[in-house]
């Protein structure tokens, strides 16, 4: 279970790290969304396979719980920004805030995944 959990959250880390860079770089695009979508849904996966270690073994500490159900809300929000921006044919318009969003979520997102690794490696 742990195992799953971990793949998950780094194929989110992958495309997640993906989306937003090349987003950046080349503007946003509907195969962005794609992309974002995709990193999204194993974030989801691996946070849900994460509780259910964590009910097993343990509660993971409660800052950890706070940045990583923020960060996933921030996933999210960041997900309905590309879509309704892509929907609206208003991707350009929306390019210069998307991109000032965009690293700050992600960099929060970042910490709650290394907040997790750190803090599965310290009870090991």
């Amino acid at each position: 279970m742990l195992a799953r959990a971990v793949i998950w959250m780094n194929l989110a880390l992958v495309f997640y790290t993906w989306a937003v860079f090349s987003g950046r770089r080349q503007g946003l695009h509907p195969k962005h969304l794609l992309i974002f979508g995709i990193g999204l849904v194993c974030d989801f996966l691996g946070t849900n396979q994460m509780n259910m270690v964590a009910a097993l073994y343990g509660k993971a500490p409660e800052w950890h719980n706070i940045t990583g159900i923020a960060s996933l809300a921030g996933m999210g929000f960041h997900f309905l920004l590309a879509l309704t921006a892509t929907l609206l044919h208003r991707a350009e318009a929306v390019n210069v805030l998307f991109h000032r969003v965009s690293l700050t979520i992600y960099s929060c997102w970042l910490l709650a995944f290394v907040t997790g690794a750190v803090s599965g490696m310290m009870r090991m």
